[in-house]
């Protein structure tokens, strides 16, 4: 996938947070998901910092070679046992809450139909670049994109099975996604385990 391509994946994905944040009932918003203790505000909150995030990485381009060749790579590091996505749980955990408390429904819906779009527009503006993902590496932007894919489509995901809803994702999401959480895992070990040659314990690759 280009630039452009993955820009217009994130955006369909994120039209599809729009819709459901603009047409959910009270009920709905204090669904309980599988994440936890998050309600469905909750997931608001953490996947609408994205879009956020996303306009504020359009600043920090680099004059240099990327550290991590892909999302694939800069994920492989995030997921170790001492990387930050495991550092760092606790701290995702209990933000999401309080920061659906801190700002409320209707400014995390605007991250997504507003602020999103608007930094999506930028980043095509912007080319391809390398940008510094916030101070963990140096991420050629397309890259960094993939991430945001593969965040708004998992988290689609718990957002339509808390809803009760069919798991109806947008196509190009899914593909993407499955794509990258293939390449993080070991080639061998999931071939073999793919194909029934082995039963080594390939998943998760990602929590």
């Amino acid at each position: 996938m280009t630039l452009d391509d993955r820009l217009s994946t994130l955006d369909e994905l994120w039209a599809v947070w729009a819709a459901h944040g603009t047409s959910m009932t009270d009920e709905q918003w204090s669904r309980p998901t599988r994440l936890g203790d998050w309600d469905v505000l909750s997931l608001f909150a953490h996947h609408g910092a994205w879009p956020f995030m996303l306009g504020g990485l359009l600043t920090r381009v680099q004059e240099r070679e990327p550290t991590h060749a892909t999302a694939a790579a800069l994920l492989r590091d995030f997921n170790a046992p001492d990387g930050v996505a495991n550092t760092r749980r606790r701290d995702a955990a209990e933000s999401a809450p309080a920061d659906a408390e801190r700002y409320g429904r209707a400014a995390i819906v605007e991250q997504f139909t507003t602020a999103g779009p608007r930094a999506l527009e930028a980043a095509r503006a912007l080319g391809p670049v390398v940008v510094d993902y916030f101070g963990h590496a140096a991420l050629r932007l397309e890259e960094a994109i993939s991430i945001g894919i593969m965040e708004a489509t998992v988290h689609l995901l718990d957002l339509r099975r808390a809803l009760g809803q069919e798991p109806d994702v947008p196509a190009a999401g899914l593909a993407h996604t499955a794509a990258l959480l293939a390449q993080m895992a070991p080639p061998v070990d999931l071939i073999e385990a793919a194909t029934g040659r082995s039963r080594v314990d390939v998943f998760p690759v990602l929590t």
